[in-house]
């Protein structure tokens, strides 16, 4: 006897998270918005950092182009490389900022950085995060904003974890990985980060002005040798 259309449609064919059969409609549901999200991603891929982000690009098209995007961008300094994932409005880059090559922002949560940041290369600023459910396993995903303080100085390969703060002026150390907020004008390294020190200003030593020794004529001592 042929099966009715909607008895065809319900026909469990997948499992779904849940470990519970899922039929033909909701599976087909699932396909098409995993399908959209693929594209999506594609497209955003392409756009950001195969065009935008290539080596081809100089930076002042680079930061045309990313501002059409919808990025917050000031008159900043970008190498190419960066990955960029998420919505482009949530990213704050202030003026006299630079980012090296190859860093990776991801934008699920906002992401501000202040004036005259240095972000060195490989730097990576995370802000996907997923709320834990009643049994502790990760649920959803949630994005928890990062804000670097003006003149922050972020050392090569260093990662900025979900919900972070580092205060202004402070320097994070090559290959940290940064958990909790950094307070201002201090030193940070390790896994994760630790407070090591303060950022002190180097202090220039000028030479001591002499006073001119006054030329005494000829035949006579100078003044204070008679």
């Amino acid at each position: 006897m042929p099966l009715s259309r909607r008895s065809f449609m319900s026909r469990p064919v997948a499992l779904g998270r849940s470990g519970k059969p899922k039929p033909l409609g909701a599976a087909l549901r699932i396909l098409m918005l995993m399908l959209r999200n693929d594209f999506t991603s594609a497209v955003h891929y392409l756009y950001f950092v195969k065009f935008a982000g290539s080596r081809l690009v100089p930076r002042p098209l680079r930061l045309v182009l990313y501002r059409i995007a919808g990025m917050r961008v000031q008159l900043v300094s970008v190498q190419p490389g960066l990955f960029f994932g998420g919505r482009p409005s949530n990213l704050t880059i202030g003026q006299g900022t630079d980012i090296n090559i190859d860093c990776f922002i991801d934008c699920l949560g906002k992401v501000t950085l202040g004036k005259n940041v240095m972000l060195a290369m490989g730097v990576m600023i995370v802000t996907s995060d997923h709320e834990a459910g009643p049994d502790g396993r990760p649920q959803g995903e949630v994005g928890r904003d990062v804000v670097i303080g003006d003149g922050a100085w972020l050392g090569a390969r260093c990662v900025i974890l979900p919900g972070v703060t580092v205060g202004e002026g402070t320097v994070v150390s090559a290959g940290a990985v940064v958990t909790r907020d950094c307070r201002p004008h201090a030193i940070y390294a390790g896994v994760p980060a630790r407070f090591i020190g303060n950022v002190t200003p180097k202090t220039v030593q000028l030479p001591t002005e002499q006073a001119p020794t006054e030329q005494a004529p000829a035949g006579q001592a100078p003044a204070g040798q008679a």
